[in-house]
């Protein structure tokens, strides 16, 4: 196998796999991807002489962890040609897609998995759930409210009328994507192109306060991106989709789990679910711990271990798969709120003060989870003062993303 990035001449080939594992190439998103978005230097292609075996797009974002801005390849059409499956090829193809990754100075990747199974076993873990709601249209009615006026989004160029509502709406959020004026304007257009509509709710006055993307068609209404700045907001969303009654006889609409409005609504037994939407990995640890910023109180500098504003601790990783990456670290971290983490030996250590999978690693950093919970779920251990530093500097944060692809 030879795995290498994509060139123009590859193009054809890479059209045909992905229309024989994902949309044809009559499908309006493929029409668009390919001719408004597909980019071959983003691209992994894995070669078995002259056949294209496998793939892996690499989505290039930013994305907003505990406030830091870091730019990721989030990995789409992970594809392998049948007659090359169950052959290893497609955790070949992941360790070449990390190998590229690494060289550009990336720390983390993210993903959208059919199966996390899959991608478990590599050292992808899930930091963002949602929330799917599904109601009847007639039972949405104890949850509208009429005081808000419609609108209905008409092209690209009013992507500033959605920014600040998501803006506003993830806020103090970690692991979302930052979303310019390229990446409305990806997005919008990939929206038009496949004929889904995109709503909102205003005030009197011209003031947003929540959108829907939506599409009609069939009896279940799917809203695929339901944001809002306020509970009036998206009580007012279900307003306007309560009145398509007539085009479709119930709603399923996702959102991220810092939600609790489930609470409130009448009949709390039914409609509601979880779905598993985005993992994480670590590409290179140095890297990815040094781009993620721990939270520094006002105590820190009397915590036990803590000399002239740092605190040093011996950290082993485990990593089947990105190999350069096991081994053990002296991390450091700084009173200002970067940390240093050092390669010191390519095993770990018999000595090392804590262990971690890599995975588990990766849902520190994006807050997902503790390190105390994940010493409880056995996939870090190690000692109880530096445990409680870890969940000190790296508390738990609430997770959202609502990019598909």
């Amino acid at each position: 196998m030879e795995f290498r990035i994509a060139t123009a001449a590859d193009t054809k080939a890479v059209e045909n796999l992905w229309d024989y594992c994902f949309e044809n190439k009559e499908d309006p998103f493929f029409q668009y991807y390919f001719n408004k978005a597909y980019e071959p230097e983003h691209t992994m292609v894995g070669y078995d002489g002259t056949l294209l075996a496998s793939m892996v797009h690499l989505r290039q974002y930013t994305l907003n962890v505990r406030g830091a801005l870091v730019p990721v390849s989030y990995m789409v059409g992970v594809a392998t040609d049948p007659v090359a499956r169950r052959g290893g090829i497609g955790g070949q193809l992941l360790t070449a897609s990390l190998e590229e990754l690494k060289k550009r100075g990336q720390g983390i990747t993210i993903l959208m998995p059919s199966k996390a199974a899959f991608y478990q076993q590599y050292g992808w873990e899930l930091y963002a759930h949602q929330w799917v709601q599904t109601l009847s249209l007639e039972d949405l009615r104890p949850l509208t409210d009429k005081t808000l006026h419609f609108g209905l989004l008409q092209s690209e160029d009013e992507w500033t009328k959605l920014a600040p509502v998501y803006e506003k709406y993830t806020a103090g959020l970690s692991g979302y994507a930052v979303r310019g004026e390229k990446e409305w304007r990806r997005l919008l257009g990939s929206f038009f192109a496949e004929g889904v509509r995109v709503a909102y709710v205003q005030t009197e006055d011209g003031r947003i306060e929540g959108y829907a993307v939506y599409r009609l068609g069939a009896e279940e209404i799917p809203v695929t991106e339901f944001v809002y700045t306020s509970r009036r907001g998206q009580k007012g969303l279900l307003n306007y989709l309560y009145n398509h009654r007539s085009q479709g006889s119930s709603i399923r609409w996702n959102e991220g789990m810092q939600d609790e409005s489930y609470i409130f609504h009448p009949n709390g037994k039914t409609g509601h679910t979880t779905m598993p939407y985005m993992m994480s990995r670590i590409v290179d640890v140095a890297t990815a711990m040094a781009s993620v910023p721990v939270h520094i109180d006002a105590h820190w500098q009397n915590q036990p271990g803590v000399v002239d504003g740092k605190y040093t601790f011996t950290m082993g990783v485990k990593d089947s798969l990105a190999t350069w990456n096991e081994g053990t670290y002296e991390v450091t971290i700084h009173a200002d709120g970067h940390v240093e983490a050092v390669k010191t030996a390519d095993e770990v250590k018999a000595d090392v003060q804590v262990v971690s999978e890599v995975g588990a690693l990766s849902l520190i950093l994006m807050g997902r989870m503790t390190a105390s919970e994940l010493l409880f779920e056995g996939k870090v251990c190690g000692e109880k003062a530096v445990i409680a530093m870890l969940n000190r500097v790296y508390p738990k944060q609430k997770t959202y993303i609502n990019e598909w692809w």
